[in-house]
């Protein structure tokens, strides 16, 4: 079985070399790794040359984390494929251990936790749990996967019926909705014991930022649309995601908009221009519904 690690990067060359070597140093026979650099302007990409013929580099232009992951995918040829942030390393191990769970059960994709502790190392044992949770997606429930994108993992077959995805900017349709799309299409297994190790750092795009407060409601509103948009049976869990990313923008529309009032006794200048965002969600969602598509 041949496995494909898909690296997707974006100015985080200070970190490439863990990444990269983390792959490298695991002890699996048929592993490819996939480079993709989204433009980077800082010295990924000479970090990327120095691995010659080990690595496969994918240079593109600047299109976001979703457009990463089309080219990654487009370029690999593994049955088990892999997503992995630049900035994020595997543990020693981590492969063989998730190839014998998809040898040893019928799934269709693994998602294993993450540690942020530098330095953890894997436990002797997994604790795994299957899961189906196909008839609650259906229904509009939310499953929980409380997992990043470095801990993703899909056979190839099920990968196929997600990507490509819709090009997004930043990450605002990312990992959440491969996550639910693959749910949705199959059954896979977490593994509840890291074998991933998540760097939390300034530059982070989203985890651990201040940005993510701001930037969940878009996620959940972008991520339900699209859903809704491409699966039949998603129409659901598209609409419960849109209604609550727009709930949640609107309560800290309202907050900041009272605390700004607070301060300066003024309007809060951007909340009209957030309010035609929502609006337009509003519509998209309305018109999905008329058609019957969400």
């Amino acid at each position: 079985m041949k496995l494909s690690v898909l690296i997707n990067n974006f100015n985080y060359g200070q970190f490439l070399r863990p990444c990269i070597d983390s792959v490298l140093s695991q002890a699996y026979p048929d592993v490819e790794v996939i480079a993709v650099d989204d433009g980077s302007t800082d010295d990924s990409r000479e970090i990327f040359a120095s691995y010659g013929d080990r690595i496969l580099a994918v240079l593109k232009e600047n299109g976001g984390q979703a457009s990463s992951f089309n080219a990654g995918f487009a370029a690999a040829s593994g049955d088990i494929l892999f997503l992995l942030d630049a900035d994020d390393t595997f543990l020693p191990g981590k492969l063989a251990r998730i190839a014998e769970i998809y040898d040893r059960n019928e799934i269709d994709w693994c998602f294993d936790r993450v540690t942020t502790e530098k330095g953890d190392q894997p436990s002797a044992e997994l604790q795994v749990t299957l899961f189906d949770k196909r008839d609650t997606l259906r229904k509009g429930g939310f499953p929980s996967l409380p997992v990043p994108t470095s801990g993703l993992s899909f056979r190839r077959s099920l990968l196929a019926q997600i990507l490509p995805m819709t090009v997004a900017a930043d990450v605002v349709l990312s990992d959440n909705y491969i996550k639910f799309a693959a749910a949705y299409l199959g059954r896979g297994a977490i593994v509840e014991t890291p074998l991933t190790f998540q760097r939390i750092h300034e530059s982070n795009r989203y985890t651990g930022t201040s940005r993510a407060k701001t930037l969940r409601p878009r996620i959940m509103i972008a991520t339900g649309l699209e859903l809704a948009r491409r699966y039949d049976g998603l129409q659901a869990l598209g609409k419960s995601l849109v209604a609550g990313g727009i709930a949640e923008t609107t309560s800290l529309l309202k907050l900041r908009s009272e605390a700004r009032n607070t301060v300066t006794g003024g309007p809060f200048g951007d909340a009209a221009a957030t309010e035609v965002a929502l609006m337009a969600a509003r519509k998209r969602l309305a018109n999905m519904l008329r058609k019957g598509q969400a």
